[in-house]
């Protein structure tokens, strides 16, 4: 039987154990031990208890991470969602784990699918390439990379306004001039 260990941050304590068929899983503080239970078809009920060496008590290393509530006013549905992310996660991603429906494409901060006006509060947001160091200091940022610092009221945007703003400027200039005559001398060519 394998399984899978994905921690969540130590900060925020929580622990998850992918296994085949259905599973539970149960430890104590600080994941000192853990025992991990399986059952599923061709398998008899089992249990491995997994050791790990206990943590060291130091309060240095262990601290709360902040919670902030972020409120998303989508544009495009007519809704608002409040909901509570930590300081340490995605805002995106923290969403969609509530079952909250927010607009995405890449989750990478490429794109501007995601992307937000903040109203109020502060978003950090190291790995947004996809909105420019000038619109991000007019309070534009993506959902997909950011993370709340304070409380946090952000509102949707249209994607394409988004991408127009940042790219705009260099498509508006010289428009191209269709040449049907160049065109047919290159395609009698071939």
């Amino acid at each position: 039987m394998a399984a899978a260990f994905a921690a969540r941050s130590p900060l925020v304590g929580a622990s998850t154990v992918a296994l085949s068929g259905s599973s539970s899983v149960s430890g104590r503080a600080r994941f000192e031990s853990v025992c991990v239970r399986a059952a599923g078809p061709g398998s008899a009920q089992s249990a491995v208890d997994l050791e790990v060496p206990p943590v060291e008590e130091d309060e240095e290393d262990w601290y709360e991470v902040p919670v902030h509530k972020v409120t998303v006013k989508d544009r495009q549905k007519g809704v608002t969602h409040s909901f509570f992310v930590p300081e340490d996660q995605y805002i995106l991603q923290t969403g969609e784990e509530q079952k909250i429906e927010l607009p995405f494409s890449c989750r990478h901060g490429c794109c501007t699918a995601c992307a937000v006006r903040v109203k109020s509060g502060q978003l950090y947001q190291p790995q947004a390439l996809g909105i420019s160091a000038e619109l991000r200091e007019k309070g534009y940022g993506l959902l997909c990379v950011g993370y709340p610092l304070s409380d946090i009221e952000v509102e949707t945007q249209d994607e394409d306004e988004v991408y127009w703003l940042q790219f705009g400027q260099y498509f508006a200039r010289n428009a191209i001039e269709r040449d049907d005559f160049a065109l047919e001398l290159a395609l009698a060519d071939e």
